[in-house]
């Protein structure tokens, strides 16, 4: 596969395992394959060290720079269609509340409470709460640096 001896040569055995890398075609079990390719395409969490996975206290990182040499690889690629379904009644669901604005340009997000602000009332648009283990993740968790 010359695409598995280009990524080991720009990387080098230092960063890249010939036995981590599994490549093959999409035929045998279609759904499995499809599953693995979406996880594998779009992975931007990982575990800093797979013994330890799952466990609590092991931190966790996103690979920003890693999901960008995804995406730029995959540009162009027609990896994934569009598919049909029905959707449920929306009759039955609970509505969402909803706030009209007319005067938008009142608000201002505020990244400190992940919500928009009105400038003139202190009011906030949406009242999410960030959770306070995501928080400390994309404050402190998120590696840009090039694989």
């Amino acid at each position: 596969m010359i695409l598995m001896e280009e990524w080991r040569l720009l990387w080098t055995d230092k960063h890249v395992s010939k036995a981590g890398q599994h490549c093959r075609r999409i035929k045998k079990d279609k759904e499995k394959d499809l599953i693995e390719l979406i996880k594998y395409g779009s992975k931007i969490f990982t575990e800093p060290d797979l013994k330890m996975k799952g466990k609590q206290g092991v931190p966790r990182h996103i690979y920003t720079a890693a999901l960008d040499n995804i995406l730029v690889a995959m540009k162009g690629l027609r990896l994934f269609d569009r598919f049909g379904f029905d959707l449920h009644d929306t009759a039955k669901r609970p509505k969402e509340p909803s706030k009209a604005l007319r005067r938008y340009k009142e608000w201002v997000f505020d990244p400190k409470l992940s919500d928009w602000v009105n400038s003139n009332t202190d009011e906030v648009l949406s009242g999410y709460c960030l959770p306070p283990d995501l928080a400390f993740l994309l404050d402190y968790r998120i590696d840009v640096r090039l694989e």
